[in-house]
């Protein structure tokens, strides 16, 4: 692995008339280049703001599990640290070859809930994640919490309850003494242990797995249901941990639950619900959902319809109903003459019954892309295409096509004909310029240089992915920039080190952007 010393005057400009000053000129960079088999990269982020407010550099990190040993940092040293993005890169080490590889990564910040990540590497390919962390004092809108420190000896003797600080509903439960706390191999757990009861109102259902369009789900009689869509009335979930980070995975006893429901809740028919009538209790059990029962609503002394049911397992759980969907559906498939787009369109799929727009979506233009209508409701709709994409927008006054009605239950092709011409890309260009006399040294560029963008204006953590060059492949063409907009560009060869180049508001004048690596370091 080769050690690149960067001492960089690095020009990012756009054709050859524009210039800008350098802030690294006359700084030596050392840098490796990463490795690239077995690499794992764990971004975290806080779970309200999205960017990292959370100081990552506070975080502290914990390797577990069977093959923690081989864990190394993403140039294959021991010396690993989070970048102040919040971007963790490590990787098993090139000479550990014990394949499934088993590890859990464990972030802890003080005033955050601890995140347990657990990851299990076949092969040698890469692993990429992005990690959201809790602030138990600044929760996501819908989402509350109670944590409790527990001796297992008080838990074997005392009755505890948790309960949620919702504003609007709650969960709570009661541990009752002589409770232990079980290891996914039965195993009971010893020490002080930390029990998280989380609730999520339906605002906040982002942050549960799999809770939309269900498929592989159970019935209380064990057999898998038809894929649906779920309409929750709440979701909640019970995890603990001891002070080793052993998580527990089920209680030696079952624990009574009471779940609050929102009085403006309606049943799939249209009506609302009231006392006495029943809705499914799902429980999120081996990653698969599976209906525990169909619980009895009531109305406690503060007027708020519940329901109260007993569970042992420490997963997340939730209330809802089943809309049957699509099994199979429509393909899209689209013709235009658009090759190479790294952009998404906007698209509508509206009802043909109503005019209402019962779907959003963002779909490839590029000429043969194809997109899966299926899972979605029974309806007659038809397709919109507009000319709206996902990084700068455009227009959503007309589309620029739409299909003739079709059944989203049908397993037939929807052809989408783009007759509009393909948009002109912005061309990226690495050029190196070395002293007269000299030329590249190929060996001594790294190998690649990823390259990220911010739009002007954007928020301060809204860094995009713009391309990745290399060694030997140092340009490239994109449709994420817009002629005549203005971004902040960041590039490195190594992002879980930092990003060492950096240039700030760069008006792209033209379709040809370069930048400029004038460097003797990269020269012989």
């Amino acid at each position: 692995m080769k050690i690149f010393g960067y001492s960089i005057m690095l020009i990012f400009i756009i054709s050859s008339l524009y210039a800008c000053n350098n802030p690294l000129e006359d700084v030596s960079i050392k840098i490796k280049d990463p490795l690239t088999s077995s690499a794992i990269n764990l971004t975290y982020k806080n779970a309200v703001s999205n960017d990292t407010t959370l100081v990552p550099k506070q975080i502290k990190f914990t390797f577990l599990g069977e093959d923690a040993e081989g864990i190394v940092s993403s140039v294959g040293n021991k010396k690993i640290n989070i970048s102040r993005e919040g971007l963790l890169g490590i990787a098993l080490a090139p000479d550990y070859v014990k394949r499934p590889a088993n590890i859990k990564v464990v972030a802890s910040l003080e005033g955050y809930l601890t995140d347990i990540n657990y990851i299990t590497l076949t092969n040698t390919a890469n692993t990429n994640k992005t990690i959201r962390m809790f602030n138990i004092s600044n929760l996501p809108k819908g989402m509350s919490v109670d944590v409790k420190k527990i001796e297992s000896s008080s838990v074997e003797s005392t009755t505890t309850t948790l309960k949620t600080n919702g504003k609007n509903e709650q969960v709570s439960l009661v541990l009752n003494a002589g409770t232990n706390l079980l290891a996914p191999n039965t195993e009971k757990l010893s020490g002080q242990f930390s029990y998280i009861l989380t609730h999520f109102e339906n605002i906040a259902r982002d942050f549960v797995p799999s809770n939309y369009t269900i498929y592989q789900a159970v019935g209380v009689d064990n057999k898998e249901i038809p894929p649906f869509e779920l309409v929750p009335y709440g979701f909640f979930s019970l995890k603990a941990m001891n002070e080793k980070f052993d998580e527990g995975s089920n209680l030696s006893k079952s624990t009574s639950v009471s779940i609050e429901i929102s009085n403006n809740s309606y049943h799939t028919n249209g009506q609302i619900l009231k006392e006495g009538d029943v809705i499914p209790f799902w429980g999120y059990i081996n990653n698969v959902w599976k209906m525990l029962g169909n619980p009895i609503i009531k109305k406690n002394s503060n007027g708020k319809l519940y329901v109260s049911s007993n569970i042992t397992a420490l997963t997340h759980y939730a209330l809802g109903e089943m809309i049957p969907v699509c099994v199979k559906g429509p393909l899209i498939k689209i013709t235009s003459q658009n090759n190479g787009l790294d952009i998404y369109h906007y698209c509508r799929l509206v009802e043909v019954s109503s005019g209402r727009n019962v779907g959003d979506l963002y779909i490839s233009l590029n000429n043969g892309a194809l997109y899966s209508l299926a899972g979605r409701r029974k309806n007659t709709v038809y397709l919109q295409v507009y000319n709206f994409n996902n990084q700068f927008g455009g227009d959503l006054s007309k589309p620029i096509f739409q299909s003739q009605p079709f059944d989203l239950c049908d397993e037939k092709t929807i052809p989408v004909n783009i007759a509009a011409p393909p948009p002109q890309p912005v061309n990226v260009e690495l050029i190196i310029e070395c002293p007269k006399g000299q030329v590249v040294n190929e060996s001594a560029v790294p190998v690649k240089i990823d390259i990220q963008f911010q739009p002007k204006g954007a928020a301060a953590s809204d860094w995009r992915d713009l391309m990745t060059l290399t060694r030997t492949q140092r340009s490239g063409s994109t449709y994420k920039l817009k002629v005549g907009s203005t971004y902040s560009i960041r590039a490195s060869p190594n992002p879980a080190q930092g990003w060492i180049f950096y240039k700030r508001d760069t008006l792209i004048k033209d379709v040809n952007y370069r930048f400029y690596i004038d460097s003797k370091d990269f020269c012989k």
